[in-house]
């Protein structure tokens, strides 16, 4: 029985994914404590945990020093990741990290030599290469189904930007997120395009931002957003295919949309993911006709079943390692530069440190 240890009480944990996920998961693990700065927010989560109130941390590092946690769950801000996954490796403790991995590639690859280095297990909640209808279609494609790729588009776009009275939390605050939607909902993106088994190139970026000033969460006054509401990428991949990705917070009707369209030799793939429906469809090139692809069991999964797996020495193609978020990182660093700097980047220079992104 792995004892985890969550630290951030935020949405992610409570609401979206984490608790969920552990709870589903009691045969082989336990959540054992708790952290949040927020003492209030984390008595709430504790409450409804049932986490003794011992076992209620406002500094990481004392959940991580805690003998009834063998494993740290890491979902704070962005600017966070790090420095705690850093005190988890240091501690010999495995470590589950949100994405992104940090808030640049260099402390991300340093994040990722020192655990190492220390033969730590690590994982990166990459959370789509846990869906059925991914995995299936990254089954296919390496399988041959669509023959050589030329086109990859990828389109993820919510409304959330718009919700009405939302504050300025910290994914609008650049000094604790790093980017807006172009690492929050770009980092899954970007990986969906590497685990159907393509590598990035180059990027040219261009992002924006619509809603300029959102109400303080302490103050309640209008106080500036730093982090882009939209971004486009375009990108050449190193099997000379094309890519295109299209984010957006601020897009009006859409709760929440994600289209993945493939275009090969052979035909047309699209998986479309609308408000949390699934559809996959194949288009033969030849014939013209369009069949339903529906992915079999075998393909299901739990994306924390697999960081507990990791965590006792089991993984397989989809585990959503540490390095994975490496490479994710260096796309959105130099999609990031990019958009500062109007220019295309090559992957290699932001990885060789001939390009970099100003913080």
């Amino acid at each position: 029985m792995v004892r985890i240890g969550i630290v951030g009480m935020g949405r992610i944990v409570m609401e979206w994914a984490h608790l969920y996920q552990y709870q589903q998961l009691t045969d082989i693990c336990e959540i054992t404590a708790i952290c949040d700065i927020d003492e209030k927010k984390l008595n709430e989560a504790g409450d409804k945990m049932g986490i003794p109130q011992e076992y209620r941390f406002t500094d990481y590092r004392d959940l991580i020093a805690c003998d009834k946690v063998d494993a740290v769950d890491i979902a704070t801000w962005n600017c966070n990741h790090c420095e705690i996954a850093e005190a988890a490796v240091a501690a010999g403790k495995p470590y589950s990290v949100e994405k992104p991995v940090g808030m640049n590639y260099t402390e991300t690859k340093h994040l990722y030599e020192v655990t190492q280095e220390k033969g730590i297990p690590s994982f990166i909640c990459l959370s789509w290469r846990y869906r059925n209808y991914p995995r299936y279609m990254r089954y296919l494609v390496l399988g041959g189904k669509m023959g050589k790729i030329f086109h990859v588009n990828v389109r993820c776009i919510k409304d959330s930007g718009l919700w009405a009275g939302r504050c300025r939390e910290w994914r609008f605050e650049r000094k604790k997120a790093g980017s807006g939607v172009l690492c929050d909902l770009g980092s899954h993106m970007i990986d969906v395009v590497r685990f159907l088994g393509q590598e990035f190139r180059e990027v040219f970026a261009s992002t924006g931002i619509f809603i300029k000033e959102r109400p303080s969460e302490e103050t309640g006054e209008l106080v500036p957003v730093d982090t882009d509401d939209w971004c486009n990428i375009t990108a050449h991949l190193e099997s000379e295919a094309s890519c295109t990705i299209q984010l957006s917070r601020t897009a009006a009707t859409f709760p929440s949309l994600v289209e993945i369209e493939i275009l090969g030799e052979t035909g047309r793939m699209l998986y479309v993911n609308a408000n949390g429906k699934d559809s996959l469809t194949f288009t033969d090139a030849k014939t013209k006709e369009t069949e339903d692809l529906v992915p079999p069991e075998e393909f299901s999964a739990i994306q924390s079943r697999s960081f507990v797996n990791l965590v006792n020495g089991i993984e397989d193609e989809y585990t959503a390692k540490l390095a994975q978020g490496v490479e994710c990182q260096a796309v959105i660093d130099a999609a990031l530069l990019s958009s500062t700097e109007n220019r295309p980047i090559l992957i290699s220079a932001i990885k060789d440190g001939t390009e970099a992104v100003k913080q």
